[in-house]
């Protein structure tokens, strides 16, 4: 896969196939822990792909808190706005480390919806018809948009061996898990199943069925 490329190339209609909450305190303290450890690591020379997922990651962040909020002001559930906020704190740490290593800001606007690569905007565009079809198909798109950030940082982590960008992608896979955990079992008290479109069937419940984890990992994913 090409560094640039997220695996949403996938086709979305596959989505179909799946229809039959974290507090701002504990964001901010988790942010604070991975700046202060990042900022005693060494910077080491980025390669033209780890620039290339860098700037990738912190469109598809602003891609999820976008599509939460659209979706959170049409159905209102609090997960979509709990969710947003987390996304935005991801969204922070990534432009944290483009800042640190003085790369330009991929994203043009903060305004919903606006992207500099039209690849963003299509699939923000698809994932907001489909999410607004029902509050199903809307924990549907949650589901759909954590399994791919957990894909794409599997991708971005083999790539790297930066320590700084490993703290960073552990962090936000990190809060992936926990956000997938959120929309499956949302979608299980609706007696839906989401059986995964990127990932394995068994990863995602591996996943979903796992303790919610805390706090803030080091480079290995070890509590900080």
């Amino acid at each position: 896969m090409a560094p640039t490329k997220s695996k949403f190339a996938f086709p979305i209609a596959a989505l179909l196939l799946a229809i039959p909450a974290t507090h701002g305190n504990a964001i901010a303290q988790s942010n604070g822990k991975v700046t202060s450890y990042i900022n005693t690591l060494p910077k080491q020379t980025l390669s033209a792909a780890e620039t290339a997922d860098l700037v990738m990651m912190r469109q598809e962040e602003k891609l999820a808190r976008d599509v939460y909020k659209v979706l959170y002001d049409v159905w209102k559930l609090p997960a979509f706005s709990n969710i947003a906020a987390s996304e935005q704190s991801h969204m922070d740490l990534c432009k944290f480390l483009l800042d640190r290593y003085a790369l330009p800001d991929p994203n043009p606007s903060d305004a919903v919806g606006i992207f500099k690569d039209a690849q963003f905007t299509h699939l923000f565009q698809v994932l907001v018809l489909f999410g607004i079809q029902s509050q199903d198909h809307a924990l549907v798109v949650g589901a759909f948009i954590e399994d791919l950030d957990i894909a794409d940082l599997d991708d971005t982590l083999a790539r790297s061996d930066n320590r700084d960008l490993d703290t960073l992608y552990q962090n936000l896979q990190l809060g992936s898990r926990n956000h997938l955990r959120s929309f499956y079992g949302l979608l299980a008290n609706r007696n839906l199943f989401y059986p995964g479109i990127v990932l394995p069937t068994s990863r995602i419940v591996s996943i979903a069925l796992s303790p919610h984890e805390n706090g803030a990992v080091d480079e290995n994913g070890l509590p900080l």
